[in-house]
């Protein structure tokens, strides 16, 4: 925390003690206090945006702790969309999880920073200002006058779930502008964060998410020769026909996923037709499906770390077994069909070439 603090005042030397508190504030709370509605919290954030200063460009993604991110609403000028932003801060709110005692933490942090004189302010003002604060019950804060003149804050605040994602959701809501029905494969290393992913960009559209592995091989199909080809130990024959050929009926389609745990075919799944819709998982991108995709992603991630997540997920003895065989397996695939080379890569969400995100 005391390195946002100190961050933040070098970004934005304006700011007050006012200032300091609101984002230790955000940080524990998030903004759930500006919502009464997502419905109206949308026609708010159009209404500000129509009004938007843009003399100040900060950061459009920036940390303020507490797994809390301020997207300034310039990024609706990047391609993102205000449903998309809207339905970011709504879904951050009503998963906040802030408490009193975090907050007197974070608070304590700052009368730390005035007392080693790392803040602008003695320790007598912000005890003095705490006091007061305190006494109110600990209210919501606005910004200052000072820092409202000087940077016209206009932002929303988001999980950094949904922040470290911020490149993937402009592309999504590029692409949806632009056509009536998007595909999308997020494809890549394993333990990389494709489930992750696509969990939380269906959080955000509502959209239909397809999973590779309900679509391993059954007993019968593990041949010596269906195994010894490259990306062929899916059941990509039947991904195709139950899923890919049917995302354009309007009526929706039906399939059924493979338990490994039974080694079987097993319960079936009803869809309705939405515009959006994701296919996460190792092989979503192999060539038998051909080049069907508005956009491919490749989820990255360093090798050693790979590895430990491996072995805190699945333990050690399964964790040989990646090693050994399914991670060369994926390389593999990944390197003979060039899906690295058609995909945007991205490491913990971001781009290499992100510009726009100040990390944490």
């Amino acid at each position: 925390m005391k390195e946002i603090l100190l961050a933040h005042l070098k970004q934005y030397p304006q700011m007050q003690l006012q200032d300091v508190v609101k984002l230790l504030y955000q940080s524990e709370f998030g903004g759930g206090h500006m919502i009464t509605s997502p419905e109206k919290s949308l026609d708010r954030l159009k209404e500000e945006y129509k009004s938007f200063k843009w003399e100040y460009s900060p950061i459009i993604c920036e940390p303020i702790g507490g797994e809390m991110y301020r997207i300034y609403l310039s990024a609706l000028e990047d391609g993102l969309s205000e449903e998309t932003l809207n339905r970011m801060f709504t879904e951050t709110a009503a998963r906040a999880s802030g408490t009193r005692e975090g907050f007197e933490e974070k608070l304590r942090c700052l009368l730390q920073c005035c007392r080693s004189g790392e803040l602008p302010f003695t320790l007598a003002q912000a005890e003095a200002f705490l006091d007061t604060y305190r006494s109110q019950g600990y209210p919501a804060v606005r910004h200052s006058s000072c820092y409202r003149s000087a940077y016209h804050p206009a932002y929303r605040i988001v999980s950094a779930s949904y922040a470290r994602y911020y490149e993937a959701f402009i592309r999504i809501d590029r692409a949806l502008r632009e056509r009536m029905q998007v595909q999308i494969a997020i494809d890549g290393m394993c333990a990389a964060g494709k489930s992750t992913m696509g969990r939380i960009l269906q959080s955000i559209y509502s959209c239909r998410l397809f999973h590779m592995d309900d679509f391993f091989l059954q007993p019968y199909q593990r041949t010596a020769d269906r195994l010894s080809q490259i990306g062929g130990n899916v059941d990509y024959e039947r991904f195709k026909k139950e899923i890919l050929d049917h995302l354009n009926d309007r009526e929706g389609l039906e399939y059924q996923i493979y338990s490994c745990k039974a080694q079987r075919l097993d319960c079936r799944i009803q869809t309705d037709w939405t515009p959006l819709s994701i296919i996460e998982g190792s092989y979503s991108q192999h060539p038998f499906f051909g080049d069907i995709w508005d956009l491919r992603f490749f989820c990255e991630i360093d090798p050693a770390e790979q590895l430990n997540r491996i072995r805190i997920r699945n333990g050690e003895a399964m964790c040989e077994r990646f090693k050994q065989e399914w991670i060369p397996k994926e390389n593999a695939y990944f390197d003979t069909f060039g899906i690295r080379e058609k995909s945007i890569c991205l490491t913990d969400g971001k781009t290499k070439n992100s510009k726009n995100i100040l990390t944490d």
